[in-house]
């Protein structure tokens, strides 16, 4: 991503964190330019690139993912965005065969990325990791190129909201071009 592009990702999150005006929202502010890094290459791939949403997560983070699934297309004055809750589709994610599942995708969708959220010691996870093209969203790990949670946290559930909120307003604004280079 160009510097130029990152930095006023960067200041649109920034304007829109503060016009929330509250204080819940300061701990992304301190670190929005992570999640601006990671979050501006996931929207650019589907809206500007075409790719499809593969949404996984692990059992603890299910509920979050139903709620994406429930409302990211939900009332919108935008266009509908492809997306699968991979969960859904395979039940039992403990036993993958990655490479099946890849080949589905490969058939199934022309461009994709895999959006995780969850912890990282698990078959899915590894899957989602590895995948050439992911939004990952990891609880207790350091993975590079990924926006990182901490599950001991009281409000872990509560961020997870604000960060599906900011994400959803983030499509918004670089889907109908409020946020572009000079």
């Amino acid at each position: 991503m160009s510097e130029n592009i990152n930095l006023l990702f960067a200041n649109w999150t920034l304007g829109v964190l503060r016009k929330e005006n509250t204080l819940a929202l300061s701990w992304l502010e301190e670190i929005r330019y992570e999640w601006c890094k990671v979050a501006y290459h996931f929207i650019d791939s589907v809206v500007h690139k075409g790719a499809s949403i593969i949404l996984c997560t692990d059992e603890k983070r299910e509920w979050f993912g139903k709620y994406v699934l429930q409302n990211i297309n939900q009332a919108k004055s935008r266009p509908l965005l492809p997306i699968v809750y991979l969960n859904a589709i395979l039940p039992n994610t403990s036993e993958l065969n990655t490479r099946l599942i890849e080949d589905m995708f490969d058939i199934a969708f022309k461009n994709h990325t895999i959006w995780y959220i969850g912890r990282t010691d698990n078959k899915l996870a590894t899957f989602a990791i590895e995948h050439q093209h992911n939004f990952i969203w990891p609880f207790d790990s350091n993975l590079h190129a990924a926006f990182h949670l901490d599950s001991a946290e009281s409000s872990v559930d509560i961020k997870l909201l604000q960060l599906y909120n900011i994400l959803d307003k983030s499509i918004d604004a670089i889907m109908f071009s409020e946020i572009m280079p000079q």
